[in-house]
């Protein structure tokens, strides 16, 4: 804004009133108005307060507003919770410049915010001088109730549970109650079945979390539950879940059911599935010693590539053999088991991958490399079939007597052998689709089995789930040749279980 102003001087000269101008006529642009700007009150801002969830903080938020170095009174501020809710959205600054408001946290345990700002000054580019932020932690409530965080799953009789069972206190908005370190007791449901509990059955929590590691039911049945109490908490009651026997028969095989790859084994019926393995990554392959005390499988190990674990029958005793292998089959008396290796080489370049396969020992020691090949299985009488370059082969242990039996253009894969060593079953897409085959032991009389058809490489046949590497680029097939229990033309009845992933 601008305004004309003028100094005149006034004189007398020869009798004459005269007027002149001597200085100031012109334009003059007068300051600016101060811009306004807010920021947390120099003290006692309520910033950075703790709290509990749900309750109101005991210090107001407040803020001082400015319009230039000057405090501003009157003026408006708009208040947001980004977590929880404020006692008013607007307040207007005092005699001092400040504005205030409580908050009321969040039901969420954690970090908070909220935030106070001033409404966009016409021509000021300045929008970060216009709001300012708050945060706070909101710690959990008082305990109030049981929750398993880790339930029990089908397990077998005597063994302790797996993973191990897991109780944890939480507030009433759902928060984990860290405080809370007080005992925790279990029993069995009102479905006991005449099982009996076994184990350390009252446990303190630690950080609000009481983990029961030893924790058995020594009779099988289905539909048992856990109860779980703990003084001046509503108490909680597990998901269902059955304690199966373990003995003979039982087959196993991998599924990603519970979101993961893993090992399982059931009843020849499908009843009685207990999961054997929690493994982090992958596990598959699942093969039974000649005795039926331990499996062997593959899973991702610390180098970062499948590796060969046995362990117990029931899920136990998890051991690892030898990194970068895979597809493990026993020998006929269990002392040493055969698989597959990838070996990198470089040529021109590095990256090029080649399968092999190998014999070790069955603690893992003394791994031999013998020729190129994939999916081993090992015979009654200690001969070795395996594919490769999409053929089924057979040699010896050693490597020696390696012999040809499928010379076909198609993919066959998956060999395993039939109880008595007399025929082979494999997978072959020969037929157009991949299907089930069976051959006598030398090549001869080879006889498809199914004949199904295949939808983008899925296949179904009677029972079980495995996938296929055919072509040696690991593309996942899925065919269920988990456990085979066909009737052969012309022959007996045949069975034949292959473990694969």
């Amino acid at each position: 804004m601008s305004m004309i102003r003028c100094v005149r001087t006034w004189f007398v000269l020869g009798g004459i009133l005269c007027v002149a101008l001597t200085s100031g006529c012109g334009d003059e642009t007068t300051a600016p108005a101060a811009s306004v700007s807010i920021q947390l009150a120099p003290s006692n801002s309520g910033d950075q307060q703790t709290g509990t969830v749900g309750a109101t903080l005991p210090q107001p938020l407040r803020v001082l507003v400015r319009r230039g170095s000057a405090a501003a009174p009157g003026v408006s501020v708009s208040w947001t919770a980004i977590h929880g809710s404020l006692s008013a959205s607007s307040t207007m600054t005092d005699a001092s410049g400040i504005a205030s408001v409580l908050w009321t946290l969040g039901t969420l345990a954690g970090g908070q915010t909220s935030d106070a700002r001033l409404p966009a000054q016409p021509g000021s580019p300045d929008t970060l001088a216009l709001q300012v932020g708050f945060t706070a932690l909101a710690n959990p409530g008082p305990p109030s109730q049981l929750r398993f965080t880790v339930n029990p799953t089908n397990t077998f009789s005597g063994r302790p549970l797996f993973p191990s069972l897991q109780l944890s206190a939480f507030d009433r908005f759902g928060n984990l109650a860290t405080d809370f370190v007080g005992s925790v007791t279990v029993a069995l449901g009102a479905s006991a079945s005449g099982g009996s509990l076994s184990g350390s059955t009252t446990i303190p929590a630690v950080a609000g979390v009481a983990t029961f590691a030893d924790l058995s039911i020594d009779r099988a049945a289905s539909g048992y539950t856990l109860s779980a109490s703990a003084p001046g908490l509503t108490g909680a009651t597990s998901a269902a879940f059955d304690v199966v026997t373990a003995g003979s028969g039982r087959i196993a095989f991998a599924s990603n059911r519970d979101g993961n790859n893993d090992i399982y084994s059931m009843n020849a019926d499908g009843s009685g599935v207990v999961r054997l393995t929690f493994h982090r990554a992958f596990a598959g392959a699942p093969a039974w010693s000649p005795d039926g005390s331990k499996i062997a499988f593959s899973a991702y190990g610390t180098a970062g590539s499948l590796a060969i674990y046995t362990m117990n029958a029931d899920g136990s005793g998890v051991t690892a053999l030898a990194d970068s292998v895979r597809d493990p089959a026993w020998s006929p008396d269990g002392t040493r088991i055969v698989g597959s290796k990838g070996i990198r080489i470089c040529r021109i370049a590095c990256g090029v991958w080649y399968i092999r396969l190998f014999v070790m020992n069955s603690d893992g020691s003394g791994l031999v490399v013998l020729t190129n090949g994939f999916t081993p299985a090992w015979s009654p009488d200690g001969r070795i079939a395996f594919a490769y370059r999409g053929n089924i082969s057979v040699m010896n242990p050693d490597g020696s007597g390696l012999i040809n039996l499928t010379n076909e253009s198609a993919g066959d894969g998956y060999p395993a052998w039939s109880p008595d060593g007399s025929k082979i079953a494999f997978v072959s897409n020969r037929g157009g689709d991949y299907d089930l085959y069976v051959m006598n032991a030398d090549g001869t009389g080879i006889t498809r089995l199914t004949g199904v058809v295949a939808v983008s490489g899925l296949a179904r046949v009677p029972a079980g789930l495995c996938s296929l590497d055919l072509d040696q680029r690991h593309v996942p097939l899925f065919l269920a040749l988990q456990r085979v229990e066909e009737r052969v033309p012309g022959g007996g009845d045949e069975d034949g279980e292959i473990a694969g992933r």
